[in-house]
């Protein structure tokens, strides 16, 4: 039997969760100025150097800018946010994605997949368009949801490493963590073979080299989890 080993957070990454959950929830709206940094450290009961090392990291994720001479300020996240802030909002709903960000991804999904279709036809080998068949028939032995869906994005993964996009190969990585989520919401709902049906007329239209109907799949594979009698918000 074994075990997972137990980690606890930081004081820094505490104290950059209190003031993302603040954020999040409303409680410090964007324009907000924050306390002062050695005011934080005694209302906090932490050191200058984790404000210090804290608000730099809110920054980076766009909760906050810092203004020299005029203070630290609540920022508009969506407008200046990444993928770690996307990350942070997911932490902040415990785990899971709400509607209205699952929308916003799959959107995302639907506009790139036909991209990466495309792109996949034209530039990738006979060999490395058949190797997705291989990564399907893993999906397919697979018994356990978790594993089930990190193999189904490790299918989509592959297909945009094998685009030869660089970009776009590692934007999907970074967000590989919620996309498995997302998968085990929808299987949860839909089962496993919708999924499957999908990903098999993609693969066989890679395969033929058509991409009118590789980008038609694509785009359709996404759109059903957020339209139609598949959808899961």
């Amino acid at each position: 039997m074994s075990f997972d080993k137990i980690s606890t957070l930081s004081v820094r990454e505490t104290f950059v969760r209190e003031i993302e959950n603040k954020i999040l929830s409303g409680e410090l709206k964007p324009g907000d100025k924050l306390p002062p940094a050695r005011q934080l450290c005694k209302i906090m009961g932490v050191s200058l150097t984790v404000v210090n090392a804290g608000v730099s990291e809110l920054a980076s994720k766009g909760f906050v800018e810092v203004k020299p001479r005029h203070g630290t300020y609540v920022a508009d996240y969506i407008e200046n946010g990444n993928t770690e802030t996307f990350f942070a909002i997911i932490r902040y709903n415990g785990g899971k994605i709400n509607a209205k960000e699952f929308r916003s991804f799959t959107e995302s999904r639907v506009a790139l997949d036909p991209l990466i279709a495309e792109l996949v036809i034209k530039r990738a080998s006979d060999e490395e368009i058949a190797s997705l068949g291989g990564i399907i028939e893993e999906i397919k032995k697979s018994e356990e949801l978790h594993e089930t869906c990190r193999l189904i994005t490790h299918f989509y993964h592959k297909m945009y490493i094998i685009s030869q996009n660089s970009f776009c190969a590692l934007l999907y990585n970074s967000t590989m963590s919620p996309q498995i989520g997302m998968y085990e919401m929808f299987i949860e709902k839909n089962g496993l073979q919708p999924v499957i049906d999908n990903m098999e007329a993609e693969l066989k239209c890679l395969i033929a080299r058509d991409i009118e109907h590789a980008r038609m799949y694509a785009a359709s594979g996404q759109m059903s989890a957020i339209e139609g009698p598949y959808s899961v918000i």
